[in-house]
């Protein structure tokens, strides 16, 4: 249907979202994931249009990076760079 897309709360789910509360007040959180957001993945450079060799190379990296639990939760910034 026409209005069929995801919500935010969708996209934190399967982008492995987490909500870190870095403060003393409820409205100081961090938001880190497993995943980019497709925010942060449109406009990278693995953004190509397509799912490409490269863009597997690096899920593979990085699934097996949390496979392995080297991996760690990334902020949107860390994702950027």
């Amino acid at each position: 249907y026409w209005d069929d897309e995801l919500q935010e709360e969708d996209i934190d789910i399967v982008c492995g979202v987490y909500r870190i509360y870095s403060g003393r007040h409820e409205t100081q959180v961090s938001h880190s994931s497993w995943w980019p957001k497709p925010n942060i993945w449109k406009g990278s450079g693995l953004d190509v249009g397509y799912w490409s060799p490269t863009c597997e190379v690096w899920y593979q990296k990085r699934l097996q990076a949390i496979h392995n639990g080297t991996a760690t939760l990334r902020t949107a910034t860390q994702w950027r760079s």
